[in-house]
């Protein structure tokens, strides 16, 4: 039998769109502003959706508190609302296509994602994800900012049970991701999404979606494997 391989995939907009998160955010906040106020919690949803639309989360739950008539002491309780909602997310079937196949192949597959662990776990529970791969790991668990500590790296590895080399990580950011896991060992792939920036130097491969990965990780895992003989 072979030396084992296995495939560690970034959660937040490599697994599925973040903006999924946040949405199911506001419509928590707007739940119980509504229930406090009085006020339609659709009304306040749709201002909390058309705003993150149009700029983004910057100075949303402030521009929330200023349309209606909300004490902006309010913000770092809204801001709780959403790190601490059940939120209301499904795993997208090319993610759930994907992680099958790669099991199929024999891959060893973990998660390892930054934030805060308590809302990542959340995440995970509500995508369904922990009965699909066989390691999730919270890196701010094992360095204060998480991803691209090398600890955080090695911590998966081991739990895995697997050498970097053969090891292939699949992420959007090109830092904490791709350069972190470059600096670990692993082989990095970089999942841009709707990024336009250049590939990463560290970036082995460059997947433009998630159908991409099987195909690029067979590719880096047979490379090291001819270099090595």
């Amino acid at each position: 039998m072979g030396e084992p391989t296995a495939v560690v995939f970034d959660l937040d907009d490599t697994l599925y769109p973040e903006r999924r998160f946040a949405l199911s955010g506001y419509a928590a906040v707007a739940t119980v502003v509504g229930g406090e106020t009085g006020m339609p919690a659709g009304v306040l949803y749709r201002f909390l959706v058309r705003r993150f639309r149009k700029h983004g989360r910057e100075g949303l739950l402030q521009a929330l508190c200023a349309a209606f008539a909300l004490s902006p002491q309010e913000v770092p309780r809204l801001v709780e609302i959403i790190r601490t909602h059940g939120p209301r997310l499904r795993l997208p079937h090319d993610s759930r296509d994907v992680l099958g196949v790669l099991r199929a192949r024999g891959h060893r597959l973990g998660v390892l994602t930054n934030g805060l662990p308590s809302t990542q776990r959340a995440k995970v529970r509500a995508l369904g994800i922990d009965g699909l791969v066989d390691v999730v790991v919270y890196a701010q668990e094992h360095a204060p900012e998480g991803k691209p500590a090398h600890v955080c790296f090695a911590t998966i590895l081991a739990r895995l049970d697997v050498h970097a080399a053969r090891a292939v990580f699949i992420g959007d950011h090109p830092e904490k991701d791709i350069a972190g896991a470059a600096a670990a060992g692993l082989r990095p792939i970089w999942l841009p999404g709707r990024r336009l920036d250049p590939a990463p130097p560290a970036a082995e491969a460059v997947a433009r979606s998630l159908a991409d990965v099987p195909g690029l990780v067979g590719r880096l895992l047979e490379v090291h494997h001819v270099a090595a003989c």
